[in-house]
């Protein structure tokens, strides 16, 4: 599983440095390292961008990101396909369509929002249960 998709709260727990920022960091290590390749929507980024506003800082942040994260292209049919899924969080479809087909893994906090909807091709991790496949 070397390539995988980062759900916008992966990214955002870091950013903010809330509770489970330290398995991040373990994820974020792996990426800067070479041994994965993250991805995550352009949209991820916005989100970041508007919670770290303030952040004087956010400039570096970001350029600190883009240097290990990778954006995945994300095209009409990814849109349509969430839209006529079973998400009802059209946010998560998206996120999740954005990834299938180009990801080997769908990292996120909220794995229980994927798991009935995940494709054996895109399975669904918490970093937590990636780390320990990584290991």
């Amino acid at each position: 599983m070397r390539k995988v998709y980062l759900d916008t709260n992966i990214i955002l727990e870091h950013a903010m440095q809330r509770d489970k920022y330290l398995e991040v960091v373990e994820l974020f290590h792996l990426a800067e390292s070479g041994i994965i390749d993250c991805f995550t929507s352009a949209a991820t980024f916005f989100t970041i961008a508007f919670f770290l506003r303030k952040e004087k800082n956010s400039k570096r942040i970001f350029k600190t990101y883009l240097s290990f994260i990778k954006t995945a292209s994300t095209h009409d049919d990814d849109l349509h396909a969430a839209v006529n899924s079973s998400f009802t969080d059209i946010e998560d479809g998206f996120q999740y369509y954005s990834a299938l087909g180009k990801c080997d893994a769908f990292i996120t906090f909220n794995k229980k929002d994927f798991i009935k909807h995940q494709n054996k091709k895109l399975p669904c991790f918490t970093p937590e249960e990636f780390l320990k496949l990584m290991a």
